[in-house]
C-alpha cells in the first residue's frame, strides 16, 4: 500500500524518497477525573487537548541496489516518556534476493495488527484514532528490534504473504511522574496475511519473555511484600510473585478481516493475551467498524471492547495475634489495602461506541469528526487515568468528540 507522495534525489545508483504524514486533533472529553490518552505511551488528559491525537511523522527509503535497499522513520507524538529512541519508530535495512523473498534486520514493525504497517498514518484508515479499546495494547509492542523474514505469492486470485520474527522489545512509559520500562525479550512473531478480491485477512500469534523491569516505586512494594511474616499474611509472597515479571511470558494470537468493495468498508479485529504477570495481565479485545461511501465522504460507526480474561487479585487480610504492636500491624494492613489497588490498576473492562465521518479533501488531505461514547465497568478503568481513586470501584461514562485532519506529504 503506497500512502505518501515522494520527493526523489539521485547520487549514481542510489534512490532517496523522502515522504512525510501529520494528523492535527483536537479533541474533548466531558470527565474532568477521568484523563484519556490514545494509547500506553502517551499522556493522559482531560478537557479540551490538542496534543494528545496530533502526530508529526517522517521517513526516508534509501534505494541502494534493485535487491537492497532501507527505511528510517521518525514519528513525533504525546509520549509521557520523551526520548530519541522512544520516537524512532523504523530503523532497518532490507534485502530481496527473489521476489517471493524479504529479509530485514534493524527496527521492524511488529506485524501483529492490520494497521501494522500504517498505525500512525491517519490519512490511511476511517478514524481519528484507532480503535482505543484494542490498539491502545498495540503501541507499546509496535515495534521491536531484530530480524524477520517473508514470503510472498500469488495464489489462487489472492495474494498471501508469510513473515516470521525474531528480537526483542522495549516499552518506555512514564505513569504517575515515575519511569516504567518493560523489556521483551526473545520476542517471536507469526503472521500469515491473505488478499483476495475485496477481502483481506490476517492471522498472527506472538511470544515474549518479560525480561527486567525499571519502575522504582514496584521494587519497593515488592521488597515490602518479601519482608511481611508468613504467619502474618501467608499470602504476600505470593502476590510478590505475581507482581514480579521474572519468569513471566506473554503470548498473544489476533486475527483480523477487511471487506473494501464498492461502497462499503468494514473491519474487525480480535486478540487474545494469556500472561501470569498482573502488570500486564490477560486480555480479550475486539472491535467492528461499518463505513459507507458517499462521493468524497464515508459515513462510519463501530463498536469496540476489552476485557480482562482472569479474576483481579484478592488480597486477603492479615492476621495478628493478640498485643502485636501498631508499628507492625498497621503497615502491613496498608500493605495489603495497597496490594488489592495496584491490581485493580491495570485491569481493564470497557466497552465503546462511535459515529463519525471522513472526507477526502484532496488526494493528501482529509478531514474526520467523531463522537466516542466509553463505558467503563467497576474496576475496569486500566486505559485510563483516574484523579479520584473512588471513580476505579464505579462505572463511568466519557464522551469524547474530535476533530481532525490528516495528511500526507
Amino acid at each position: 500500500m503506497t500512502i505518501f507522495v515522494t520527493n526523489k534525489t539521485y547520487a549514481n545508483d542510489i534512490d532517496v524518497k523522502f515522504s512525510g504524514f501529520a494528523s492535527l486533533t483536537l479533541s474533548y472529553t466531558d470527565d474532568s477525573d477521568i484523563g484519556f490518552a490514545s494509547s500506553y505511551s502517551n499522556k493522559n488528559d482531560t478537557g479540551f487537548s490538542v496534543t494528545r491525537d496530533s502526530i508529526l511523522g517522517g521517513q526516508v527509503n534509501i534505494s541502494l541496489s534493485k535487491s537492497l535497499d532501507s527505511v528510517a522513520q521518525i514519528v513525533l507524538q504525546d509520549h509521557a516518556y520523551k526520548s530519541f529512541d522512544n520516537f524512532l519508530e523504523l530503523a532497518f535495512i532490507r534485502y530481496r534476493p527473489t521476489r517471493h523473498w524479504a529479509f530485514r534486520a534493524g527496527r521492524l514493525n511488529s506485524d501483529l495488527y492490520l494497521l501494522s504497517e500504517y498505525p500512525y498514518v491517519g490519512y490511511a484508515y476511517l478514524w481519528v484514532r484507532p480503535p482505543h479499546s484494542y490498539y491502545s495494547f498495540a503501541n507499546i509492542a509496535g515495534n521491536f528490534d531484530g530480524i524477520d523474514a517473508e514470503y510472498s505469492k500469488a495464489i489462487n486470485n489472492g495474494f498471501l504473504r508469510l513473515k516470521i520474527a525474531y528480537g526483542d522489545s522495549t516499552a518506555k512509559l512514564k505513569p504517575y511522574d515515575d519511569d516504567f520500562f518493560i523489556y521483551f525479550d526473545n520476542l517471536t512473531t507469526l503472521s500469515a496475511t491473505y488478499t483476495l478480491d475485496a477481502w483481506t485477512m490476517r492471522f498472527s500469534l506472538s511470544r515474549s519473555d518479560f525480561g527486567r523491569y525499571k519502575l522504582t516505586s514496584l521494587d519497593g512494594f515488592l521488597a515490602a511484600l518479601d519482608s511481611v511474616p508468613q504467619n502474618i499474611w501467608p499470602q504476600a509472597q505470593n502476590i510478590s510473585k505475581e507482581f514480579n515479571s521474572k519468569g513471566n511470558s506473554l503470548e498473544y494470537a489476533a486475527f483480523g478481516l477487511t471487506y473494501d468493495h464498492n461502497n462499503w468498508l468494514i473491519q474487525s479485529e480480535l486478540g487474545i493475551s494469556e500472561s501470569a504477570w498482573v502488570v500486564a495481565p490477560s486480555v480479550i479485545s475486539t472491535y467492528i467498524s461499518a463505513g459507507y461511501r458517499v462521493n468524497n465522504a464515508i459515513f462510519y460507526t463501530g463498536f469496540s471492547a476489552a476485557t480482562n480474561r482472569h479474576d483481579v487479585i484478592n488480597a486477603n487480610n492479615p492476621t495478628f495475634i493478640p498485643g502485636t504492636p501498631e508499628q507492625v500491624s498497621v503497615p502491613i494492613q496498608q500493605l495489603a489495602i495497597e496490594a488489592q489497588s495496584a491490581a485493580k490498576i491495570s485491569y481493564v473492562h470497557q466497552h465503546s461506541i462511535n459515529i463519525g465521518i471522513k472526507w477526502h479533501l484532496s488526494k493528501r488531505i482529509s478531514l474526520k469528526a467523531q463522537l466516542d461514547r466509553f463505558d467503563i465497568k467497576p474496576k475496569g478503568a486500566g486505559l485510563w487515568s483516574l484523579n479520584d481513586p473512588a471513580d476505579a470501584n464505579k462505572s463511568n461514562k466519557v464522551h469524547i468528540l474530535s476533530l481532525n485532519a490528516s495528511m500526507v506529504f
